[in-house]
């Protein structure tokens, strides 16, 4: 070991010279003392949807558990508008210091296809993930008293008399529309489009008739598959959901290459410190396996999709990708 001695500078006495490096040091060790240990303040997690939704409803229920297990209040703010892009935009501008996430789903995947140069952000350059949060199947629904009893029925109908069969969905450019748009093309069939305003409006339109088919997230048929007001031809995912354990898989239906799923997540600014992130991810993780957060997403039909922070900016990317093919194929562009 080196033994140094501070050399003392002529008219300054060896002592002084002793406590301007204690001072130099302290100085230098003061900001990372004045960095208070995160969260220090309330965490506002942004909603792109109204409230009571499926999506509204299961950031809730995080953001609870997050308070509870972090003493910071995690608050939901919903900011709706353009398919999603004005809540994502607020987040996209937000300090990168982890005060500020995006509760996301799929359009935040879908928005760069359709609003190309519209959008004042970059998806995938201006945000990091955390992790994605949950999945939950889709469900090709039709009304119980609907001639359409299979998926391979359907299939059959539909490219026997192109253009007579239709769907419903959420709106142009939702979630459901977009789902169609991707069954459509692997299942080889046409059925006609007819939008909503909001995914309430398309299932009671099923439920009367209005519209042959709807592909939705399973937690928007919720009630109605349990209460047999609706049925479910196929689901997504690898098995059966428990919400519904008499509706076949779409492999089981006959169609395995459809694969798609309802999907929620959370990211953050591009710029967030890692250290934050990766707090974010643990905690996220820790809140989704507790058991009382379990069965209420699975009330929803939702199960837990935690994974690491790299897993979910590699989904993203590959998302973004696949729904630009779908959304081009289809000449799908945003009203």
């Amino acid at each position: 070991m080196h033994h140094f001695t501070l050399p003392a500078s002529p008219g300054v006495p060896r002592r002084g010279v002793l406590a301007l490096g204690a001072l130099l040091l302290a100085g230098a060790s003061a900001p990372l003392q004045a960095q208070p240990a995160y969260p220090a303040k309330p965490v506002t997690l942004v909603v792109a949807f109204s409230p009571g939704g499926p999506n509204d409803v299961m950031a809730r229920i995080l953001a609870g558990k997050l308070s509870a297990n972090l003493g910071q209040q995690f608050i939901v703010e919903n900011k709706v508008g353009a398919g999603g892009t004005i809540g994502t935009a607020q987040v996209a501008k937000a300090p990168a210091d982890g005060y500020t996430l995006l509760f996301n789903s799929a359009p935040f995947v879908t928005a760069p296809a359709l609003y190309g140069s519209r959008l004042s952000y970059d998806t995938l350059r201006d945000f990091t993930g955390i992790t994605k949060v949950a999945e939950s199947p889709l469900a090709l629904m039709t009304a119980t008293h609907s001639p359409h009893k299979s998926l391979k029925g359907l299939i059959a109908t539909a490219k026997a008399q192109p253009g007579k069969l239709n769907f419903g969905s959420g709106g142009v450019a939702s979630t459901s529309h977009l789902a169609m748009a991707l069954l459509d093309a692997t299942a080889g069939m046409e059925l006609q489009h007819v939008p909503y305003k909001g995914g309430g409006q398309s299932i009671t339109a099923l439920m009367g008739g209005e519209i042959d088919v709807l592909l939705d997230s399973i937690t928007a048929g919720g009630a109605f598959l349990s209460s047999g007001k609706l049925r479910a031809l196929a689901v997504t995912g690898n098995k059966r959901s428990p919400k519904q354990p008499d509706a076949p898989t779409f492999a089981e239906a006959g169609l395995p290459e459809f694969q798609m799923v309802h999907w929620v997540g959370l990211s953050a600014p591009a710029k967030t410190p890692p250290p934050v992130l990766d707090k974010l991810q643990r905690e996220v993780a820790k809140a989704m396996a507790a058991e009382d957060v379990k069965a209420r997403f699975a009330e929803l039909g939702a199960e837990p999709a935690v994974g690491p922070r790299e897993q979910f900016d590699e989904f993203i990317k590959a998302e973004v990708g696949r729904w630009t093919r779908v959304i081009h194929d289809a000449r799908i562009q945003a009203e």
